[in-house]
C-alpha cells in the first residue's frame, strides 16, 4: 500500500513538471511581450510580432524600425529594419535552475545576423518565478572581418545587464564598451574608446516613471583615409535627473565635453546645464501615456508631428498651472576665438493659454533674466553667415518674379553680407543693446511685470489693447 502511494505521488509530480511549463508559456509570453513594449519605448517603432508558443518553449520574431534624419538639411528620413529573434525555455526547470523562463536572443539587421553565427555572443534574459528579471549581454572581445554590408569590426569586448521587477515599474540598466574599430574598404575608420552608460529608475506616486543616469565616452574618432578629414570627440558626458514632489516635477540634464576637433580646430572644454521645473504630475503622466499610445501607432512623420501637438495643446492649460520655468544653468564653452559663457531663465506666472497667441499679454506674465558674452569675431561670423542665407533666399525669390535679375556670385554676396553685418553690430552696440567689453561683446537682460530691461536700459514692449 505504501509503495503504491509512493508511485502515485511520483505519478502526480511527474505529471505537474510535464504540464507546468505548458501553463507557464502563457505566462512567459505575456512577460516577453512586455518586455517588447518596452524596448519600443526607447525610441524605435514595433512594426511586427511572431511569438510561436509550443509547451517546452517558444520562438519569437520581433521587427522594429528606426527613423534616421538624413540629407543636407535633415528633412529627409532614412529607415533601419531589425528585428529580435528570440529561443525560450519554458520553466519552472531551465539550465540556469528554478526559472519562470530562460530566453536568448539575436539581433538581425535588414535580415542578415549582426555577429557571424560561430561567435559567441550572449543575449540571454532570465525571468524568476515572481516576474522579476535580468537580461545579460556579453560580446568576447574579438575581431569580426567585413561581410556584405556589415564593415570589419575589432572591440575589446561589450559587458550589460538590466534588471527589472514584474510590473516594469523599477528598472535598472548598466553598459560598458571598452573599445570598438569600425572600418569600410573606402577608407573610414570610426574609434569608440571608454564607453559606459547607467541609468536607473523608478514609477513615482503620481504614475510616472523618473529616475536618473550618466552616459560617458571616452574618445570618438572618425577619419576618412581618402580625404584625410578628421572627426574627434574627447571626455564625452550626460548626466539627467529628474524627481517629482506631491505638487511638482523637476528634471535637469548636464552635458559635458573636454574637447572637439575638426581637423585642426579644437573646441572645448564645454559644459552646459540646463533644468525645467514646476510641472504638473498629472499633466505629464497623460503627455507621457499619450505619447507611449502615438508610439504604438505605425504613423508617418507628419502624422505623428500632429498627434503629439494635439497631445501638448490638451494638456497646455494643466502645464501652465503651476508656473513652468526653464533654465540654461550654465553655458561655457571654449572655443579658439574665446569663451562664451552664459545664463537664462525663463518663467511663466498666471499664464494662460488662451494668452498665447496675445503677444503683450504674454510678455506681461513672463519673467526672465538672461546673461550673455562671447568673442565678439565668433559674433560677427555667425550673423553674417546668417545675412549671407537670407540675401541668397531674397535674390531667389526675385529671380521667380524676374527671371532676367543678375544673382550675385559667392564673393558679392560674401562682401554683401560683411557690409550688412557690420551695420547691425554698429546699430546694436550704439543703441547699447550690446556691450563692447575688448574682444569680447556681452549683453544682460531682465523681463518683469511687462518691463524689458537690457544692459539697465529700459526697451519699450507692445502693450495689451485697452
Amino acid at each position: 500500500m505504501i509503495m503504491k502511494r509512493f508511485i502515485a505521488l511520483f505519478v502526480v509530480l511527474g505529471a505537474a513538471l510535464m504540464a507546468a511549463p505548458g501553463i507557464i508559456g502563457f505566462q512567459v509570453e505575456k512577460y516577453y511581450q512586455g518586455l517588447m513594449q518596452q524596448f519600443a519605448k526607447g525610441g524605435v517603432e514595433l512594426v511586427s510580432q511572431d511569438y510561436q508558443r509550443a509547451w517546452f518553449g517558444a520562438e519569437s520574431r520581433t521587427g522594429f524600425l528606426v527613423r534616421i534624419p538624413g540629407g543636407a538639411d535633415r528633412s529627409k528620413t532614412e529607415t533601419l529594419n531589425f528585428s529580435l529573434v528570440s529561443h525560450i525555455v519554458h520553466g519552472p526547470l531551465t539550465t540556469e535552475g528554478v526559472r519562470l523562463a530562460d530566453i536568448q536572443s539575436d539581433i538581425r539587421v535588414e535580415g542578415e545576423s549582426l555577429l557571424p553565427a560561430d561567435y559567441e555572443a550572449v543575449i540571454r534574459t532570465l525571468i524568476e518565478i515572481d516576474g522579476q528579471g535580468s537580461t545579460r549581454i556579453d560580446l568576447p572581445a574579438s575581431e569580426i572581418p567585413a561581410s556584405g554590408q556589415r564593415p570589419s569590426i575589432r572591440f575589446s569586448g561589450v559587458e550589460g545587464e538590466m534588471r527589472f521587477d514584474a510590473a516594469f515599474e523599477q528598472v535598472d540598466a548598466r553598459f560598458t564598451l571598452p573599445t570598438l574599430r569600425l572600418a569600410q574598404q573606402s577608407g573610414q575608420l570610426l574609434e569608440i574608446d571608454g564607453m559606459q552608460f547607467d541609468s536607473h529608475s523608478r514609477r513615482d506616486i503620481s504614475g510616472l516613471m523618473l529616475g536618473g543616469g550618466r552616459f560617458e565616452i571616452g574618445r570618438i574618432g572618425l577619419r576618412d583615409e581618402e580625404s584625410g578629414s578628421r572627426f574627434e570627440i574627447r571626455q564625452l558626458g550626460i548626466d539627467a535627473q529628474s524627481n517629482a514632489s506631491e505638487t511638482a516635477v523637476s528634471a535637469s540634464v548636464r552635458y559635458r565635453l573636454e574637447e572637439l576637433a575638426v581637423n585642426e580646430t579644437a573646441y572645448g572644454p564645454a559644459d552646459i546645464q540646463l533644468g525645467v521645473g514646476n510641472l504638473s504630475p498629472k499633466a505629464l503622466l497623460q503627455v507621457q501615456q499619450s505619447i507611449d499610445e502615438i508610439n504604438a501607432q505605425q504613423l508617418s512623420d507628419e502624422k505623428k508631428g500632429m498627434a503629439l501637438l494635439s497631445v501638448l495643446m490638451g494638456n497646455a492649460p494643466a502645464l501652465l498651472k503651476g508656473d513652468p520655468v526653464v533654465t540654461i544653468d550654465k553655458l561655457s564653452i571654449q572655443t579658439p576665438d574665446g569663451l562664451i559663457t552664459g545664463k537664462l531663465s525663463v518663467q511663466s506666472v498666471g499664464l494662460e493659454l488662451k494668452e498665447i497667441g496675445n503677444a503683450p499679454a504674454v510678455l506681461n506674465k513672463l519673467v526672465a533674466d538672461a546673461s550673455l558674452q562671447m568673442p565678439k569675431r565668433l559674433f560677427m561670423l555667425l550673423v553674417q553667415q546668417k545675412v549671407e542665407a537670407d540675401l541668397l533666399r531674397q535674390f531667389e525669390q526675385r529671380r521667380l518674379i524676374e527671371p532676367e535679375s543678375e544673382m550675385p556670385d559667392t564673393e558679392q554676396l560674401k562682401e554683401m553680407a560683411a557690409t550688412l553685418a557690420d551695420r547691425q553690430l554698429s546699430l546694436l552696440l550704439g543703441q547699447e543693446i550690446l556691450l563692447a567689453q575688448g574682444d569680447m561683446i556681452a549683453t544682460q537682460a531682465t523681463l518683469s511685470g511687462g518691463l524689458l530691461s537690457v544692459n539697465g536700459k529700459t526697451i519699450p514692449l507692445p502693450q495689451p489693447p485697452q
